[in-house]
């Protein structure tokens, strides 16, 4: 469950040592975020983005860039629908598509001869090189957001009240 956690002190204390210098008595306008994962864990985060795609990776990675303690919690494979299931691979099979035509329509007007034969299309190849590269780019923003600073939780968000989000692991059906 995630909720907002009260300001920090505003004299210092062991407690105001966990916040970065930014939130402060003249900053009112900051809040926290606490997580707690299992009943047992408590995570505080001064951001917390609701999606991994092209947007929230964005999002979060600018408000770490700026000291915000960030969190982004996606369902699935990080990018987002471009990425995992729209615009990049739908790309890689246009350009396979794209040199198959050059190769049986256009090839011979540049001097190249050729048989059906000789260009077979190995579509299991071309569909595992795509998927592949999809992992690669979602291996890309896990790395990016190690580098940033951002946690990444894996579960579908909901908000159960104005102050509470509750996140399910769809794999085992665990909420936290």
């Amino acid at each position: 469950t995630i909720r907002p956690a009260p300001r920090p002190p505003t004299t210092k204390t062991t407690e105001s040592k966990r916040y970065s210098s930014q939130h402060t008595k003249s900053n009112p306008r900051n809040r926290y975020t606490t997580m707690s994962i299992n009943n047992n864990t408590i995570f505080d985060y001064d951001y917390l983005v609701i999606g991994g795609g092209s947007g929230g990776i964005a999002s979060a990675k600018r408000a770490a860039g700026h000291g915000a303690r960030v969190a982004v919690v996606e369902k699935a494979r990080l990018g987002g629908t471009c990425v995992n299931v729209g615009c990049v691979p739908k790309k890689v099979m246009w350009n396979a598509a794209t040199i198959a035509e050059i190769l049986k329509h256009d090839a011979k007007h540049y001097g190249f001869e050729s048989t059906a034969e000789t260009y077979a299309h190995n579509f299991a190849l071309l569909k595992k090189r795509r998927d592949d590269y999809i992992v690669r780019l979602n291996q890309i923003y896990g790395k990016g957001f190690d580098n940033a600073g951002v946690t990444h939780i894996t579960g579908a968000a909901r908000f159960v009240d104005e102050h509470t989000l509750e996140v399910t692991d769809e794999s085992s059906g665990e909420k936290s």
